[in-house]
């Protein structure tokens, strides 16, 4: 039976007949006898009482052959007499809290002896009997008599009331003579429908014996307990929340049919019962859920609510961290975190699932840690290496989502430091260092060569370039103090954990005795030809005085400690002038006795210095010469003979450009006796252009003066001081 339908339970207790229940109207519910609805037989709904003489007869099931069918009470099937006052009977007794509310009855009754009565009546408390039919005793017998009543489907007799149904034969004959017996005086019901009315209300109990019912989270399919009773017993009971239903329990009722025995009073059970809630029908977080329970009339009773927590959606996604960082780590102390977001009215987080798989590839873990709102997870790798880790969570409904795993963090793991060993030096490149470092988990991340006069403890890290496993390094031994030298290195990888070694590949101290490689002299001078005793002679100076535009030669030698040249080699001409930083300006090759010739251009005053790189046999050389070079302008005059009174203009331009900022200094002077007189100072422009005008005033006869230009040195400007020519200019005095 569906759910909501319970009233038809109650009914089994007038049902005697294993009569079938069907709703009437609103709290009431029908029976019927043995072929009331043409489906059930049963005649065990009667309560049967007779005395001697008396019999029952149950003809419910359809047997061939037999004309009358049903429950028949009456006479014995014998010759002979009974007493007066025998009787057969059948009751139907209303359960308690409710009572009769009409009664239908179709069947025969037959009489041979009119002195039987036949009665149905209605039992009311605290009222007379109502008579409903009967036959009366001692009425139409005549002789031979034979009356038979039947009563067809006629409107339903009213007992509103009621508490009883009684049906009975009864021998109403003399006291000597009483009735006699023969089968023919029987009541046959064949279909009996009775309506009971019935206004009491279930009670109904949950019972806090369950994860729904505790106020734990849950979620799918969910058991809940409860109690009901009622009057005629509960035939079913259904969950409600939000008005949506749950689910219900058909609860069993005894309703009289085949094998089964008649309850007389309560036909369903009360007591204890269980409801499987479909919790996909509540909303989800915290909602009100009752019990109703029915009877058969219909009547629903509900129990107090109360509080149930539905949770079905899995956690969401978080974000997680390695405390400390991702960075590779030498101790195997992992744990991650993240922050739960907050989720109001919903499950709270019991659980953390996670899965940890090794970047290389090869077999995932996977394990789980349970805390209420746990938002840490202490996570050790398997081993040395690198491990992927994301994690899902699982709240307290049981939900739980691969799918919303985190993105994966890496937790590197490396507890082993680096290998390293100085290799053998190389006898064709002896200041190399080779050194080999090799970490084959997190790889190398750091470290030095380090070189130290022996047993000074004062160490100098050595510039060091990385080729795979090998680190290499030069001992720089042209500067370098000679001597014994002790060398040492050192090694971390990402993982911190670091090594170091003074040691050569085949366990021998690493130590060295500077310089290394052969000394070299670059032997360099400017060549001048002097005139000596009226002989042309060359000679060798370490500074030359080079006017602009000549140029001055450079001549050098690159030697050995033997004095032997050295063939092939290349010398590098680098200038540095006031104003400029050094630059390379030449590149030579010493011919095959070391030697090598350089013209050097007369542009600027400068340092030039001469170097010879080295080889990895040979130290590097180097040597130093300076130029100098004067400043110089042309000079012009405008006139070379005037009148005293008379102007003349002074002009030219700077030759030794560039000029400096702001224009060159210039002194314009004129010869007196025994020395040189300063009359005008000036500036160039920017491009080295100039003049001066001059008026002669005090001028007598006729006179010859000279004139020059000095051009004075400056700080940001690359000449030494230079003067012009000398003008000679003729003036007539008065």
């Amino acid at each position: 039976m569906g759910r909501g339908r319970g009233a038809v339970a109650a009914v089994v207790l007038l049902a005697a007949c294993g009569l079938v229940p069907a709703r009437a109207d609103a709290n009431t519910y029908k029976v019927g006898n043995c072929v009331a609805g043409g489906r059930s037989y049963s005649t065990e709904a009667f309560g049967h009482f007779l005395t001697r003489g008396m019999v029952i007869s149950q003809r419910c099931a359809p047997q061939t052959g037999q004309k009358i069918r049903g429950l028949g009470i009456g006479s014995v099937s014998r010759r002979g007499r009974v007493e007066r006052g025998a009787v057969a009977q059948l009751t139907i007794d209303a359960p308690a809290g409710t009572a009769f509310k009409s009664y239908a009855w179709t069947g025969v009754m037959q009489r041979l002896d009119c002195r039987y009565v036949m009665q149905i009546y209605a039992v009311f408390p605290n009222a007379k009997p109502r008579l409903l039919k009967r036959e009366h005793g001692n009425r139409r017998c005549g002789r031979r008599a034979s009356a038979a009543a039947y009563n067809g489907a006629g409107a339903p007799f009213q007992v509103d009331g009621a508490t009883q149904i009684v049906q009975r034969v009864v021998c109403a004959g003399p006291a000597r003579g009483g009735c006699a017996a023969g089968s023919g005086n029987r009541m046959w019901t064949q279909t009996a429908v009775a309506e009971l009315e019935d206004v009491q209300a279930p009670t109904a109990t949950i019972r806090a014996d369950t994860p729904l019912t505790t106020g734990q989270w849950v979620n799918g399919t969910q058991a809940l307990n409860y109690e009901a009773a009622d009057n005629v017993g509960v035939r079913s009971a259904t969950a409600f929340s939000g008005g949506s239903d749950l689910g219900g329990d058909d609860r069993p009722c005894r309703f009289a049919s085949p094998g089964e025995t008649f309850v007389a009073q309560v036909p369903c059970v009360n007591g204890p019962g269980s409801v499987s809630v479909n919790t996909q029908n509540i909303a989800e977080g915290t909602n009100s859920l009752v019990v109703r329970a029915y009877d058969p009339a219909g009547n629903a009773g509900e129990s107090a609510p109360i509080d149930v927590h539905i949770d079905r959606t899995p956690p969401s996604r978080v974000d997680v961290a390695v405390e400390g960082g991702q960075d590779w780590r030498s101790r195997n102390d992992f744990a991650v975190w993240w922050t739960n977001p907050p989720e109001v009215d919903r499950a709270p987080i019991v659980a953390a699932t996670y899965k940890l798989c090794p970047v290389a590839g090869g077999d995932c873990l996977t394990g789980t840690k349970e805390g209420a709102d746990i938002a840490r997870l202490d996570a050790p790798v398997p081993g040395p290496g690198q491990w992927n880790l994301s994690l899902w969570r699982r709240d307290a409904a049981g939900n739980e989502s691969q799918e919303l795993a985190s993105v994966p963090v890496t937790l590197r793991y490396d507890p082993e430091p680096p290998q390293l060993a100085f290799e053998p030096s190389s006898p064709s490149d002896p200041t190399l260092v080779a050194l080999t470092v090799k970490d084959t988990v997190s790889g190398v991340a750091d470290g030095s060569i380090e070189i130290s006069p022996a047993g000074s403890g004062t160490w100098q890290t050595l510039p060091v370039t990385r080729e795979g496993d090998r680190w290499l390094a030069r001992i720089d031994d042209a500067t370098l103090p000679p001597g014994p030298y002790e060398l040492r290195a050192r090694a971390s990888d990402l993982a911190r954990n670091e090594a170091s070694t003074n040691l050569r590949a085949d366990g021998q101290p690493m130590l060295l005795n500077l310089p290394i490689r052969v000394v070299a002299t670059l032997q360099s001078a400017f060549e001048r030809q002097r005139q000596v005793k009226r002989k042309r002679v060359v000679v060798q100076t370490q500074a030359a005085r080079v006017l602009f535009g000549e140029t001055a030669t450079v001549a050098g030698r690159l030697v050995n400690p033997a004095g032997e040249g050295i063939a092939g080699a290349q010398v590098q001409i680098l200038a540095t002038t006031p104003i400029g930083a050094e630059q390379l300006i030449d590149v030579l090759e010493t011919g095959a006795d070391g030697s090598f010739r350089y013209a050097a251009a007369g542009g600027s005053s400068r340092v030039l210095r001469l170097v010879y790189a080295g080889s990895p046999n040979i130290l590097p050389a180097q040597s130093q010469l300076t130029m100098t070079v004067p400043a110089a302008t042309a000079l012009r005059v405008s006139r070379k003979r005037l009148r005293n009174g008379q102007t003349v203009t002074f002009s030219g331009p700077l030759r030794t450009l560039p000029t400096p900022p702001g224009g060159k200094l210039l002194e314009m002077q004129v010869r007196l006796p025994g020395r040189w007189e300063t009359f005008k100072t000036i500036r160039t422009d920017a491009d080295g252009k100039w003049s001066v005008r001059y008026r002669f005033r005090r001028t007598f006869g006729v006179q010859h003066y000279r004139f020059r230009a000095r051009l004075p040195a400056e700080g940001a400007y690359p000449f030494t001081a230079g003067v012009s020519r000398v003008v000679t200019v003729r003036v007539r005095g008065a």
